[in-house]
């Protein structure tokens, strides 16, 4: 079964769009096939993997929208070899209104996922919303894993009882969805914040596991701008060694647990070096 990963936090600034990227190529560098979809009407995936969306014929809008769309309809290739896309639009921020008409709206993208032949792709990686909203509760009902890439930073822990809350209430829905862990981005391992920040983060959320820690760097948005991931614009560098370790814990199992009424995948934290 493919898996449904989504990276997924309100909150802006946790490098949702850069963690989709770059994980998706970690995972290809593995061998696996990934099928990206681009929620955030932003479109910041659809651009970084050189998608011309002047030049689409139809977007992520136009399949939660019009349902004779389908998923082989908005697939389109990237600059990331082994990585396709469902695009995104500017007209994906119109959706919210639009979707009241439509009939349990909160379901339209696990509908189109779960009529679609996935088999070519090993994984569906989607990139969320800064915002919880309609196209965030299609998100977490079509998943079957949650990722949350998180800055360590006080705010980020603010918002974090709201999200699990969110979570807690989709799973009466959607009860397959496993909340894998805490990502952390933009790391500075020197910084004294970053440290206890994560330390709170392990305190306050001690059954969930923390994946590899992204450090700080201005590499990952140059490989953006490249329309490349971090992995092939500096392979060597600490960016991409730590994205390739996500990607190897993805495909680790480990056990089920839960937190509240919300599963989470416990047991599979890494070695974190030198975090």
């Amino acid at each position: 079964m493919t898996r449904i990963i989504a990276f997924f936090n309100q909150k802006g600034g946790t490098a949702k769009t850069t963690s989709t990227l770059n994980v998706a190529a970690a995972l290809v560098e593995r061998g696996r096939r990934v099928l990206a979809i681009d929620l955030d009407p932003q479109a910041s995936l659809t651009m970084a993997v050189g998608v011309d969306i002047a030049a689409l014929d139809a977007s992520v809008y136009d399949l939660l929208i019009d349902e004779t769309v389908e998923i082989p309809d908005v697939i389109v290739p990237t600059t990331l070899p082994g990585v396709d896309l469902v695009p995104s639009h500017p007209d994906l921020a119109a959706a919210e209104l639009e979707l009241l008409s439509v009939l349990e709206r909160e379901r339209q993208l696990d509908y189109r996922l779960r009529g679609a032949d996935l088999s070519a792709y090993d994984y569906v990686l989607i990139d969320s919303p800064p915002a919880l909203n309609v196209l965030s509760i299609n998100i977490l009902i079509a998943s079957t894993d949650l990722i949350i890439p998180i800055e360590p930073h006080p705010l980020s822990l603010m918002v974090l009882g709201r999200l699990f809350e969110t979570v807690n209430r989709i799973r009466r829905l959607n009860p397959r969805l496993r909340v894998l862990g805490f990502l952390p981005t933009k790391v500075h391992h020197s910084s004294r914040l970053a440290s206890d920040m994560l330390t709170a983060l392990a305190e306050e959320f001690p059954e969930l596991d923390r994946l590899p820690s992204i450090p700080l760097s201005v590499r990952s948005a140059e490989s953006a701008a490249e329309r490349v991931s971090v992995l092939n614009y500096m392979p060597k560098s600490s960016v991409a060694a730590a994205y390739r370790d996500v990607g190897a814990w993805i495909e680790r199992d480990g056990e089920v647990v839960t937190i509240g009424e919300a599963p989470v995948v416990a047991g599979r934290t890494p070695d974190l070096g030198d975090d």
